[in-house]
């Protein structure tokens, strides 16, 4: 069994879909679920693990969608926005959505979790304080 772990997926930018200010796609065209199931049939492997690009912000819709139309080929590591504590209360039912298999530990982000001025602290963040 191949699996590929860690794959972007996603449409192109719109005005019901804007990315983040300042970001871009990594390729020129958009990448698809549909486009990369074709690729990954092309060379043998059978699953995937999707993970929403950080150009779309914390949106995991696109992804979630794939892993729910082919929950036999795709799954999501799904961000997670942690420097919104009104956000928080997502986390204990996160692994309810259909296709999720957890949250995408993102270092560049977390690493901000030490500084208190500004995002959620660990212990807040999962609720250990």
């Amino acid at each position: 069994m191949i699996i590929d772990a860690g794959v972007h997926v996603w449409r192109p930018e719109a005005p019901d879909r804007p990315w983040m200010p300042g970001r871009k796609a990594h390729l020129p065209e958009p990448l698809t679920y549909e486009k990369f199931g074709a690729m990954m049939k092309g060379v043998g492997v059978e699953h995937a693990i999707l993970v929403p690009p950080s150009w779309e912000g914390d949106r995991v819709d696109y992804s979630l969608e794939a892993a729910q139309k082919y929950p036999d080929r795709f799954a999501v590591m799904g961000r997670f926005p942690i420097n919104k504590p009104e956000e928080r209360s997502k986390l204990g039912n996160w692994r309810d959505q259909k296709g999720m298999l957890g949250v995408r530990r993102q270092p560049t982000i977390f690493h901000r979790l030490i500084d208190h001025r500004n995002h959620l602290n660990f212990d807040q963040l999962f609720g250990l304080s």
